[in-house]
C-alpha cells in the first residue's frame, strides 16, 4: 500500500492502475497540463533480496506540457527530462510552484513535453524499509547506489520513449546527476539521448586520496541516509549561491516543499532524508568524458564552488562530443534557478537545445 500526497493546488483525479504504471492526472489552473506517473518498476537495491523482500517499487514521474502539444512534442524531437541533485527529489527541484523557478513550466510554455523523475529513496518514489529503520540494519550497506539509480534513470528513459513514440529524449542533469547517473547513461545509450546538459557539475572530484575515499565511504555506509535541514540557508550559501541573489521568497517556498517531500520530516525535527549509497565509490574523475559522445552543453554559475571554471573548462576539453559548449551565467550560484538570473540560465539551455 502507498500513500500519495499531491500538491494542493492541483486538483487530481483518483490513482488509476493501467498497463503496468499508476498514474494521477492533475490540471494545471493555466495554459499546462501536470501529470504525476507512478511507475512500477523491479528495484535493483540488494537490500530487497538480502531480506528476502520483493523488490516491488514505484517511481515517480512528473510531467509538464503545454496544453494540447502532448502529443506533438515527441514527433518534433522537444522531449526534455530533468535529473536532480543529491538532496532535492526531482519535482521540488524542477516544479517549484513559484514565480519563475520552475524550470519544467518554462520549458513547457516553450513547447517542450518537460518530465522529471524522482530517483529511489527520494521524494514520491519508493525508499526502502532501510531508510526508515537504519539502525535496525547495521550490516547492510547505504542503499540506492549507482546501479540502482541507473536503472531507475533507464526505466524512467523508456516510459517516456514508449509514451510520446520517440526514439530520443534531451537531458538536463544537476550537481549529483551530472556527475553520476546522466553522463553514465548517455554514455552507454548514446542511442536514447538526443542532446545532454550539465549543470552545477563537478568533474575530477575533490582530491582526494583512496584512503579517504575509503574511510569516508565507511561512514557513509554506516549511516545509512544523508539527514539536511531544508531551512538552512547556509547550506545554499556554502555552494556559492548568494542571498542577495535569490528571488525573494523562493527559498522559503523551497523549504516548505522540501519539507513535505519527506512523510518522516516532522519526526526528524525538520530534517529530510537523502540515500547515501549513491554517493559511495566514486572515483576521481567521476566519469569518463571522453565516452561521451552526444551533444553536450556544460553550463555553471559564476559564483558555484562546487565545481571550478577550471574544473569545467576541463570537462569540456575531454569530452567525446563533436557538438559541445560550455556557458557560464554571471551573478549565479548552484541553485541558479532559485536566483534572479535564472531567465539569463534557461535562455542558454533553450539556445542550445534548439539549435
Amino acid at each position: 500500500m502507498y500513500t500519495i500526497r499531491f500538491p494542493s493546488l492541483f486538483a487530481c483525479l483518483l490513482p488509476t492502475l493501467l498497463l503496468g504504471w499508476q498514474t494521477a492526472i492533475c490540471a494545471d489552473n493555466g495554459d499546462l497540463r501536470t501529470h504525476d506517473y507512478f511507475l512500477s518498476h523491479a528495484s535493483a537495491e540488494p537490500f530487497y533480496a538480502e531480506q528476502g523482500l520483493q523488490p516491488d517499487a514505484l517511481l515517480h514521474l512528473r510531467e509538464v506540457v503545454l496544453a494540447g502539444t502532448e502529443r506533438t512534442a515527441g514527433r518534433d524531437n522537444r522531449v526534455l527530462l530533468f535529473l536532480h541533485g543529491g538532496t532535492f527529489p526531482g519535482y521540488v527541484a524542477f516544479d517549484l510552484d513559484y514565480e519563475n523557478v520552475s524550470m519544467m513550466r518554462h520549458f513547457a510554455r516553450l513547447g517542450w513535453d518537460t518530465f522529471a523523475l524522482d530517483l529511489e529513496g527520494y521524494g514520491m518514489s519508493t525508499r526502502p524499509p532501510i531508510m526508515d529503520q537504519p539502525d535496525k540494519y547495521p550490516d547492510n550497506p547505504a542503499p540506492i547506489g549507482l546501479d540502482v539509480t541507473l536503472g531507475d534513470l533507464s526505466r524512467a528513459v523508456d516510459f517516456i520513449r514508449d509514451l510520446r513514440n520517440t526514439d530520443q529524449i534531451h537531458l538536463l542533469a544537476w550537481s549529483t546527476g551530472a556527475m553520476a547517473e546522466a553522463p553514465r547513461y548517455a554514455s552507454q545509450h548514446p542511442e536514447n539521448v538526443a542532446k545532454l546538459v550539465l549543470y552545477g557539475v563537478n568533474y575530477l572530484g575533490k582530491g582526494k586520496s583512496a584512503e579517504e575515499r575509503r574511510q569516508q565511504d565507511v561512514k557513509r555506509h554506516a549511516e545509512k541516509n544523508r539527514y539536511g535541514d531544508p531551512a538552512d540557508l547556509q547550506r545554499w550559501v556554502k555552494l556559492g549561491t548568494k542571498e542577495e541573489n535569490l528571488i525573494p521568497g523562493a527559498f522559503d517556498a523551497y523549504t516548505e516543499a522540501h519539507l513535505a517531500s519527506d512523510p518522516r520530516s516532522a519526526e526528524l525535527g525538520g530534517r529530510v532524508r537523502a540515500p547515501w549509497g549513491r554517493f559511495i565509490g566514486w572515483p576521481e574523475p567521476h566519469f569518463d568524458a571522453g565516452s561521451l559522445t552526444v551533444p553536450t552543453l556544460v553550463i555553471r554559475g559564476e559564483t558555484d564552488t562546487l565545481g571550478s571554471r577550471e574544473d569545467n573548462k576541463q570537462l569540456l576539453d575531454d569530452l567525446g562530443s563533436r557538438f559541445k559548449a560550455y556557458v557560464e551565467i554571471e551573478n549565479a550560484g548552484h541553485m541558479m534557478h532559485f536566483e534572479k538570473n535564472n531567465t539569463k540560465f534557461y535562455s542558454a539551455v533553450e539556445d542550445f537545445l534548439s539549435q
